[in-house]
């Protein structure tokens, strides 16, 4: 009887799906956010940020329960030039002193199937905190499990420097920036 029991256990097991629980994934050192935009309307010029902190929950099942949060801190911006580095972080544009990370949080992430995402979410910069929407993919190479995960992310944003109140100097710096997102995470 108990070998009966087990059949049909195993039975309904093949039958009825699993359901797998969200997924927590810390950020990793290599994750960056680049910021490109053009200056004297020609030049193309970049600002790196590293160090990024945050975590990622992935659930297989469900993406409704996706969720991300990453924090940027503006000490890490390295634009490759002493006195650019300089002038990002003064009050004029990032305002390090005052405020050392920029925020961003989701509100949903969606996934369109094929490794490809819609992430609506809010961006804090300063006080400012205003809606955004990106794209991303997710690569071939991640592994979406408790253990031994591994998850990496990509994604691209325009942004209006105006809308976070650093619309300074724009006949020299374009304005919107287009912002590429590279995320690199792990499971504990």
């Amino acid at each position: 009887m108990l070998r009966i029991g087990m059949l049909l256990l195993g039975l309904l097991g093949g039958i009825f799906p699993t359901f797998a629980a969200p997924i927590p994934f810390q950020l990793a050192d290599s994750s960056y956010v680049l910021l490109r935009w053009n200056m004297i309307g020609k030049s193309d010029y970049h600002a790196r940020i590293t160090g990024l902190r945050g975590d990622i929950v992935v659930d297989p099942q469900h993406d409704v329960a996706d969720r991300l949060r990453i924090d940027m801190p503006i000490a890490n911006l390295d634009a490759h030039h002493r006195v650019l580095t300089w002038a990002l972080k003064s009050h004029q544009f990032f305002d390090q002193a005052q405020y050392p990370n920029v925020t961003f949080t989701s509100s949903r992430i969606i996934d369109m199937g094929e490794g490809r995402y819609r992430v609506l979410g809010s961006l804090k910069i300063k006080e400012m905190t205003r809606p955004v929407m990106l794209y991303g993919k997710r690569s071939d190479d991640s592994r979406l499990q408790a253990s031994g995960g591994y998850l990496r992310l990509s994604g691209t944003i325009t942004l209006s420097r105006q809308a976070f109140g650093m619309g300074q100097y724009p006949a020299l710096v374009a304005d919107p920036i287009q912002v590429d997102i590279v995320l690199v995470a792990t499971t504990p």
